[in-house]
């Protein structure tokens, strides 16, 4: 598994490994991208199958904002702004999984929660670089032709955005893989992928020669790069 991601050794071993990563590190432009998809791989893997996708997208947020003692504070605009602030229940399915819990659960003014997955605690990534992940996730889950769509197709829209093109200039992916980062039972993923089609996130998909694989072109694929700056999710503590 990259470096990026999860650390698997002890404690104390990867907290100094993880401290040496972190200094040598150079910024690359694509490193958003490959931090998100790493990390819905990761929680397919660490949450509940069923698991919602509004819990999938508030979890997202919390592993990629957490500091290395597990705590997080997320202000309400950031919910918001990811419009899972009508999904009560995405905070209360995290806390029922034991992924996460809080002495006060949610509030007007935000969520402040401790992560009781140890493998995210340990993340090789400095924080700051995790908090532009959790910014380009906001900047996706914005965009005009997904933001009026619930959880589940937008939570596909990002895991198909996360994933960079191969060597045919297109994005790849195997259906499962997908259907896992989304917690979507497999036959439910063409209706979306056909949805996202017709709202113009997706220009086209297609099965490729091996049928369990799947190219999407996204519509608009200029504006999930750059910086995104202005935002109350800038400052999260």
């Amino acid at each position: 598994m990259p470096d990026t991601v999860l650390a698997t050794a002890s404690p104390a071993a990867s907290v100094k490994r993880i401290r040496q990563r972190q200094r040598r590190r150079a910024p690359h432009g694509l490193s958003e991208q490959v931090r998100v998809r790493e990390m819905l791989s990761y929680l397919a893997a660490a949450l509940p199958a069923r698991t919602s996708a509004a819990a999938r997208l508030l979890a997202l947020q919390c592993a990629l904002r957490s500091t290395t003692a597990g705590k997080v504070n997320i202000p309400a605009g950031l919910i918001r702004g990811m419009r899972i602030a009508s999904e009560p229940s995405a905070f209360t399915e995290l806390e029922a999984a034991c992924w996460l819990r809080s002495p006060t659960g949610p509030a007007q003014a935000g969520i402040s929660v401790e992560l009781l997955d140890t493998a995210v605690r340990m993340q090789a990534p400095a924080r700051a670089d995790r908090a532009r992940a959790g910014n380009w996730i906001l900047r996706v889950c914005q965009m005009s032709e997904i933001r009026q769509l619930g959880a589940t197709p937008r939570l596909l829209a990002l895991a198909l955005a996360a994933h960079l093109p191969d060597e045919t200039g297109t994005p790849a992916a195997e259906q499962e893989v997908l259907a896992r980062m989304c917690g979507l039972p497999l036959q439910e993923l063409t209706p979306l992928l056909d949805m996202l089609v017709a709202t113009r996130f997706l220009r086209s998909w297609a099965h490729g020669a091996v049928p369990e694989d799947l190219h999407w072109e996204l519509a608009g694929r200029t504006h999930l790069t750059g910086s995104f700056s202005g935002l109350e999710s800038d400052r999260v503590t």
